[in-house]
């Protein structure tokens, strides 16, 4: 599939449906002059639909709390709410630079022969899916779906965007870096084990030393 407005430059549109629907294609295209500014554009701009509907789905979680005032409930929000976009732009910015230079760097240890644009491009593109996020979350808030159910719901939704947004990111690498799709998936999911095997380490040193301190309580 040709993908390209025939400039050698994607458009913004097009850049956001061949990452959605083309994604090998368009990442292989854009591997040679990664668009930075526009997937810079596309990943801050996600980031806000999403800060701005997650605040909205919470506002009308506490205010579905029984006794709640809701017009303090929203008041309280609303101020919050630059806060809240501040902090959610710049801990996204932080996670998406920390991410790239630690799948750059691996990538580079298996092969890879992307540069750092491209793999910060493949980052911030990947996210795209989140796109469905907030129509969710927003009809979550409209309709007035309660805590649990919504939060049931929302779970589903981001556990599907994430392996969507798993899959972008090993295709993406692939095509950047120009390895086999065994070393991008060795790449994305590397990290992750590390951190779920220290969260396991984590959670056997606290069962352990709890385990530990439960006799001397019994003794006393």
């Amino acid at each position: 599939m040709e993908i390209g407005n025939g400039t050698g430059r994607l458009g913004l549109l097009e850049l956001v449906h061949g990452v959605l629907f083309s994604p090998a294609a368009t990442f292989r295209a854009v591997g040679g002059a990664p668009p930075l500014k526009e997937a810079a554009f596309i990943f801050f701009l996600l980031t806000l639909g999403n800060s701005l509907a997650g605040s909205f789905l919470l506002r009308s979680n506490f205010a579905g709390i029984p006794g709640a005032n809701v017009t303090e409930v929203t008041r309280v929000v609303t101020g919050l709410l630059p806060a809240f976009v501040l902090i959610a732009i710049v801990f996204a910015a932080a996670k998406w630079f920390l991410y790239s230079a630690l799948f750059h760097f691996l990538a580079g240890l298996l092969g890879g022969r992307g540069n750092p644009r491209g793999t910060l491009v493949v980052c911030a593109l990947a996210g795209l899916p989140g796109i469905f996020l907030v129509p969710v979350e927003l009809a979550l808030d409209i309709l007035k779906v309660a805590a649990v159910p919504a939060a049931a719901l929302g779970g589903l939704v981001g556990l599907g965007v994430l392996v969507w947004e798993v899959i972008l990111l090993v295709i993406g690498l692939r095509e950047v870096h120009r390895f086999t799709t065994g070393s991008a998936v060795i790449t994305v999911l590397l990290p992750l084990a590390v951190l779920v095997c220290l969260f396991v380490i984590f959670v056997i040193g606290i069962v352990v030393s709890a385990g530990a301190l439960l006799p001397s309580f019994s003794l006393g």
